[in-house]
């Protein structure tokens, strides 16, 4: 009688633990993810559409939600926090973090290398299927990268027409990480360090008399407002935001789930391909009707704005020397230069 009441008891108890692992997996796990663009973005749409489905593959065991605009974090402290568990997610540049990122930087930061969203396209998936170098830094920092995003090309916007080097003279410019600063240095303008939410205060204030900025971001960000031309140079094109997942995050997920977020990061970043180049397209004619006029940029001028340039790539090369990271720069630099047809 003992031992019946003991094996029921036991099977009591493994019943009362597969109702208890239901009932978790039920619950499932929901991501916080800060976001430093706007929702109403081109690729913040792809944002939203790889959280819903992510939620509808995984029958809504895997829920992300996303807070816009820098809802949760400023955009320079969210590597921080997803290392330290503040964050489970985060669309971010690695153009913010160079000394954690050098790596990643690069793709994100060296001006004046590409020119078509296409080439960004492939870099970086290249980059992150050919060198592992790349999944390795990420990993050091507590993160994984998911995907990454591209921008249209960055134009030279401005409050007054730009249309020559020698007009960059003295002019103030919006930059970010190590190396645009020095674009502009080379063109004799003056660089201004600014996060995304200050371009539109400091080019109506005068902080800056210019941005380099895609078009269809200059609608989102209502740019036209305070400036009207756009200059028709390329002074960065590449990668852009990555969207990211803390490793305690990644962690938590199921192998099967792990499956879903990687089969919906892949389909993520080719959608996010199609629609940056359509919002491209419907951006100029918006801004065209608001007032926006373009202006051709002579190609004796991009030359020599071109030969005035640092060596971004050896100089990158150099500083991942000291790093112990110039093979993995050096692997990258030859895969980019491949992509752009560059001997």
């Amino acid at each position: 009688m003992t031992t019946i009441f003991n094996n029921l008891k036991s099977m009591g108890l493994g019943l009362a633990m597969a109702g208890a692992f239901a009932v978790s997996a039920q619950a499932g796990v929901t991501l916080n993810m800060n976001h430093q663009w706007p929702a109403t973005t081109a690729g913040s749409k792809v944002d939203q559409w790889f959280a819903d489905e992510i939620e509808a593959r995984t029958n809504g065991e895997v829920k992300i939600k996303i807070f816009w605009s820098e809802g949760l974090a400023k955009s320079a402290e969210a590597l921080e926090l997803l290392e330290t568990g503040g964050l489970d997610m985060a669309a971010m540049s690695p153009g913010y973090f160079p000394a954690q990122l050098p790596l990643h930087v690069a793709p994100n930061s060296i001006p004046m290398k590409m020119d078509t969203v296409d080439q960004a396209n492939t870099l970086m998936k290249r980059l992150m299927a050919e060198v592992p170098a790349y999944a390795e830094e990420a990993e050091e920092n507590g993160i994984k990268a998911l995907f990454f995003h591209h921008l249209n090309p960055y134009l030279l916007v401005s409050r007054e027409p730009i249309t020559s080097v020698a007009q960059m003279e003295g002019k103030k410019m919006r930059t970010w990480g190590n190396d645009m600063p020095r674009m502009v240095q080379a063109a004799g303008g003056t660089p201004v360090t600014m996060m995304l939410p200050e371009i539109y205060e400091g080019l109506s204030r005068g902080v800056v008399d210019t941005a380099p900025f895609a078009v269809d971001l200059v609608v989102n960000y209502k740019i036209h407002e305070v400036a009207k031309h756009v200059s028709e140079i390329t002074l960065w094109e590449g990668p852009s935001w990555g969207v990211w997942i803390s490793t305690g995050a990644w962690d938590k997920l199921t192998p099967e789930q792990r499956t879903v977020v990687e089969e919906v990061s892949a389909e993520a970043m080719e959608r996010d391909r199609v629609a940056v180049v359509t919002a491209g397209e419907e951006a100029r004619k918006t801004l065209k009707e608001a007032g926006v006029t373009f202006h051709e940029f002579p190609q004796a001028e991009k030359d020599k704005w071109r030969a005035a340039l640092p060596d971004f790539f050896a100089d990158w090369i150099a500083k991942m020397d000291e790093v112990g990271k110039g093979e993995a720069a050096r692997e990258a630099v030859a895969i980019w230069k491949d992509v752009i047809g560059e001997s």
